[in-house]
């Protein structure tokens, strides 16, 4: 469905509600009947006041918010462009640069940079609502409902976890030595003299950079890394509009008979995202430069922040059913369960 489909939907809606309510001679004064609504569902938990405008239209406005959870994905370490891990015929594991940095790493440091990294994803919206409700059946619990959400535009974000901030920080450390071995510089500095160990950068070399892969860029098929920032985290960020269509339908009756001032529904629908949501993370880059005297080669690393949903493909087998999903999300469910109680 087309967002024009979508507006030219909510137009007729709203604009066919002062003709039904014309077709009742005993109309309802609006606002002189309140219900408050407790929903739970897809939306999270929310709060409604609600009136009927006729005997078949109702409007209701409402605020729902998704409670905190964590939902984890996991990435896993790659040094160079060699796997992380690797086994044999018989199942037996094979050293990889990893193992051999990973000992390397303990040796100087005292840390243990773990292979599997995890992060939290924890989802984070909440929208205000304004929805009109029409009763065109002959059975007055059933109706069709359109309106608009309008919220935060983050859906969700994830960062590293704090069981892993000690491999985060160890492959900070890391790639800052491998920076310096690579373009030839002192480790650091003390009481006026360079620190350097030419052994340690050959190795530190001969290993590569220690980055997490998460797919292909689509541009131009190179490998997408991503790496932690100064302070030892990886973020990402999931965005959708901010403002969204709702076209959907839904019953109410009461919970018991002959009381009105108890109800209890089921709304059905969808929440027009206007496409699939955007997920947001920095990608590490390489730069390379030749001096034209010395003909020597130095390096330089910065980020670029890309659309994981958009700019890659061949997502890492960890991440890939989630991936998937995320971009079937273009339209997002909406199933609330309500009970109504009335004020006056």
């Amino acid at each position: 469905m087309t967002r024009k489909t979508i507006l030219l939907s909510l137009v007729i809606l709203f604009t066919s509600v002062p003709i039904i309510a014309q077709q009742n001679d005993q109309q309802p004064k609006a606002f002189n009947n309140i219900d408050l609504n407790m929903t739970a569902g897809t939306t999270g938990i929310g709060v409604e006041l609600s009136t009927k405008l006729s005997k078949v239209v109702g409007i209701r406005a409402g605020f729902s918010f998704m409670p905190h959870f964590l939902y984890n994905m996991h990435f896993t370490a790659q040094v160079g462009d060699t796997p992380e891990s690797k086994y044999d015929e018989q199942g037996n594991r094979v050293e990889t640069k990893f193992d051999k940095l990973q000992a390397t790493m303990k040796d100087y440091t005292g840390f243990t940079v773990d292979e599997d990294l995890t992060m939290e994803a924890r989802p984070k919206f909440y929208n205000f609502s304004v929805l009109v409700d029409v009763h065109p059946f002959k059975n007055k619990n059933w109706y069709l409902t359109g309106g608009i959400y309008w919220g935060n535009s983050t859906f969700a974000d994830s960062q590293v976890s704090q069981d892993d901030m000690i491999t985060t920080l160890a492959v900070g450390l890391y790639n800052n030595m491998y920076t310096k071995s690579i373009n030839n510089e002192p480790f650091y500095h003390v009481n006026n003299m360079d620190v350097y160990n030419e052994e340690m950068a050959e190795r530190f070399i001969s290993y590569g950079r220690m980055h997490y892969s998460i797919g292909t860029l689509k541009s131009t098929g190179e490998q997408c890394y991503i790496e932690p920032d100064e302070a030892g985290y990886i973020r990402a960020t999931a965005k959708v509009n901010p403002l969204k269509p709702y076209i959907g339908f839904g019953y109410s009756g009461r919970m018991t008979q002959n009381n009105d001032n108890w109800k209890i529904g089921i709304d059905a629908g969808v929440m027009f995202w206007g496409g699939r949501p955007a997920i947001y993370i920095d990608r590490t880059i390489e730069t390379a430069s030749i001096d034209s005297d010395t003909g020597i080669s130095s390096y330089s690393y910065s980020t670029e922040t890309i659309d994981m949903t958009r700019d890659l493909k061949d997502y890492k087998n960890s991440i890939k059913s989630k991936m998937n999903f995320i971009k079937t999300l273009g339209v997002y469910p909406v199933i609330n369960l309500k009970i109504s109680r009335k004020l006056w």
